[in-house]
């Protein structure tokens, strides 16, 4: 498959600002104006509302919900658009777009979106093992190499939000969460939409609460306004606080209320005083002192944090790969972007906790550094010890041309999932069929236009490709799909 561009990141400066403009008025004055976020049916038709655990999260506008076709759990992000401007509602599609395509183990997904009534609903992944600040004295309890590990996945998905261009903008305890209660994996939560944002659709607003305060870098601790727009050495200072956290288990920053700790910040004096400190690496110190830098622009980037010569004893111990996801890896083939779509949308909808464990275990024989991202070089390293020099660096060229759909140079792991998925499994007869019946929601056995446009946009489909997808589906142009007809095509795709 040929490769286009690499997607290149945004300057910082323009991230908490509109990026869309308003398209200009129509010449035909009676047009009605086209609506900026396309309406889609109500969320009660799919989900069922739920009461949410306060230690997954405390914040109101997030809502528990559960699928009605296949019992999952999900998390659905509610704005109120009722206020908003025609160039604030392209920002907020813009926004959703950008996250839908954000697919990283140690990041949060997003997998679809509901708009209706000036209400819209971001569809994300659900993770029950709770939130950093709510698990706090259980997390306190771990060795220190475990909370280190913690560290570094927070630093692999900072890093991949910064190649994409985004700042975080809020790292502290409650935007960390397990995925589930073994506190061995986190993901990082509440990126991606800016304040400004929140607090015209979401009614929120900073607690200013210590906790909150502790993590804010100099540079905001200053600023009159809360709407200005950080950097993404500010998520790096944020993260410095983080670790000296779970090296100490004291803040590096304290006072007796939030103004002394704004004092202290503003201060920049880190304090390296404390008796613990004697049984750290001073390299370990040494690098959280440059990530508290005052000064932003002598703080490291994240690649440079997790890349830093004290993490490295924590590559991986090789071993050897499964040698079937190898030859799946190996004989893939993109045979359309309905494929692609329709194995994503399995990989997320159908596949079993064991698979999807199967498969993450497998990933991470080849992520040597747990970075979430597979290079050449750690391929190189895996396969090396199955075939010679010369066989090893064939298998990686096969592989990485077919895998590596963005050419970015790396495979992600939503690139990973589609190559290594059973598709013999999944796209067989029996398996499309209970696809048909979670799609067919009125049961009544066919496929309607919208139930058809809705697995189109389920699947992240790009709207520019919505269309020849929908004729692609709907063969014979009669606007409905028959099971049979819906089989036969998805059959095709394997």
């Amino acid at each position: 498959m040929g490769c286009g561009g690499t997607k290149s990141a945004k300057p910082d400066s323009k991230l908490n600002s509109p990026q869309i403009r308003a398209n200009q008025p129509s010449q035909t004055l009676n047009l009605a104006p086209a609506p900026i976020i396309q309406e889609t049916e109500k969320i009660e038709s799919d989900y069922i509302f739920h009461v949410l655990d306060p230690l997954v999260t405390q914040r109101n506008y997030i809502k528990k919900i559960v699928s009605k076709s296949n019992n999952a759990s999900r998390i659905a992000k509610v704005f109120n658009c009722q206020t908003l401007t025609i160039s604030e509602k392209q920002e907020l599609e813009r926004i959703i777009n950008q996250l839908m395509q954000i697919k990283h183990l140690n990041l949060i997904g997003t997998q679809s979106y509901y708009y209706n009534d000036n209400r819209l609903y971001l569809i994300q992944e659900f993770c029950d093992g709770g939130n950093l600040l709510a698990l706090l004295d259980k997390f306190s309890q771990l060795q220190q190499y475990t909370m280190i590990d913690v560290f570094c996945q927070i630093m692999a998905g900072l890093q991949y939000l910064h190649n994409q261009g985004i700042v975080h903008g809020n790292i502290q305890l409650d935007s960390i969460v397990f995925t589930n209660k073994l506190m061995e994996n986190v993901k990082l939560i509440d990126f991606g939409i800016p304040n400004s944002m929140k607090i015209t659709c979401m009614s929120w607003k900073p607690s200013n609460s210590i906790q909150e305060i502790s993590f804010k870098p100099p540079e905001s601790v200053k600023l009159t306004t809360i709407n200005a727009p950080l950097t993404q050495k500010a998520d790096i200072w944020s993260s410095g606080c983080l670790l000296y956290f779970f090296l100490t288990s004291h803040m590096p920053f304290q006072g007796r209320d939030v103004q002394a700790i704004k004092t202290a910040i503003q201060r920049g004096v880190v304090n390296f005083d404390g008796s613990e400190w004697a049984n750290i690496n001073p390299d370990m110190k040494q690098l959280v002192s440059k990530m508290l830098s005052s000064n932003p622009q002598q703080r490291p980037t994240a690649t440079e944090v997790i890349n830093h010569p004290i993490f490295l004893n924590r590559t991986r111990i090789m071993t050897k790969p499964n040698k079937q996801l190898s030859k799946h890896m190996k004989d893939f083939k993109q045979q359309s972007q309905m494929q692609i779509a329709m194995l994503n949308y399995i990989a997320e909808n159908m596949m079993s906790e064991q698979d999807k464990k199967k498969l993450m275990d497998e990933f991470q024989k080849f992520d040597l550094n747990k970075d979430g991202q597979l290079t050449k070089e750690e391929l190189l390293k895996v396969y090396s010890t199955m075939f010679t020099t010369e066989q090893a660096a064939q298998e990686v060229e096969t592989i990485f041309k077919k895998i590596d759909q963005n050419c970015s140079g790396r495979i992600d792991y939503q690139e990973f999932i589609i190559a290594t998925i059973d598709q013999k499994k999944y796209f067989n007869r029996e398996k499309l069929l209970m696809l048909f019946q979670q799609i067919d929601r009125d049961h009544s056995g066919q496929l309607s236009k919208q139930e058809v446009k809705k697995l189109l946009r389920d699947m992240q489909i790009p709207k520019e490709k919505l269309e020849n997808l929908q004729k692609q589906l709907d063969q014979n142009g009669d606007g409905q799909i028959t099971q049979e007809e819906f089989l036969q095509i998805m059959l095709q795709l394997s």
